[in-house]
């Protein structure tokens, strides 16, 4: 059930990460992407630290023996503090599973939340022109990252007008991987860890399970991260 969305954008993240043998990796969001990619690199070996802001989803992480970070406590000491947790280089890739939903950004969020109310025919091409991202996390994996490491976005940013921070990219010598999902591409090295012994917990990955007509529902509590919303099942 979670082959065809979770797991393959989840494994392509751990494997566009670029984590050497042995190495660190950082997830930034551990919604229901970030939470896998985490599962998928503590399976691979890697130490993972794992960064979010909702108490039941560090709980999650916590309990599959996953280093987290409150980001309510860390602020914007965040960098700092993982420097610190990594004898002060930085881990040696980023996950940023958030994308442009990041907190952070109120003038961002403002315009986004501005292109909603407009009509479709003129809020889309606004949205592919002159669209502003909220790139609060990829600035956090940005600054977060060791010099030469590697930076895998899986959340997604769609604006066209995003201003990157190209000489400190060049500067730490930073690699970006990213993209869509590429399900065929991973479902042969996947489906072998989808056997009794449940590796990656993908069994009990769904934190609800709701009849399809609580659709609504479902999507304003994961929206509003209530009722410790990760990953809700619908059925018919």
């Amino acid at each position: 059930m979670y082959l065809s969305d979770v797991l393959p954008t989840a494994w392509q993240a751990v494997e566009y990460a670029n984590v050497p043998n042995g190495g660190s990796v950082a997830v930034l969001g551990l919604g229901p992407i970030g939470d896998m990619a985490a599962r998928i690199a503590a399976h691979k070996g890697f130490r993972v630290i794992g960064v979010d802001l909702v108490p039941e989803r560090l709980a999650r992480a916590k309990a599959r023996q996953i280093e987290t970070v409150d980001l309510n406590d860390a602020g914007s000491e965040l960098g700092g503090l993982i420097r610190d947790m990594t004898h002060g280089r930085g881990p040696d890739s980023v996950i940023d599973a958030v994308g442009m939903e990041a907190h952070g950004s109120p003038t961002a969020k403002l315009l986004q939340q501005v292109t909603s109310f407009l009509p479709d025919a003129v809020a889309a091409p606004l949205m592919s022109t002159v669209g502003i991202d909220r790139l609060h996390a990829l600035y956090s994996a940005i600054d977060i990252v060791r010099r030469g490491g590697t930076i895998s976005l899986s959340g997604v940013y769609g604006g066209m007008a995003d201003p990157i921070p190209m000489l400190t990219l060049f500067d730490k010598q930073i690699q970006l991987h990213m993209g869509q999902a590429n399900v065929k591409r991973w479902a042969p090295e996947i489906l072998p860890l989808l056997t009794d012994a449940n590796p990656l917990g993908v069994d009990t990955f769904a934190t609800h399970e709701l009849p399809l007509d609580h659709a609504p529902h479902t999507y304003e509590i994961f929206q509003k991260k209530q009722d410790g919303a990760v990953k809700i099942l619908l059925k018919p």
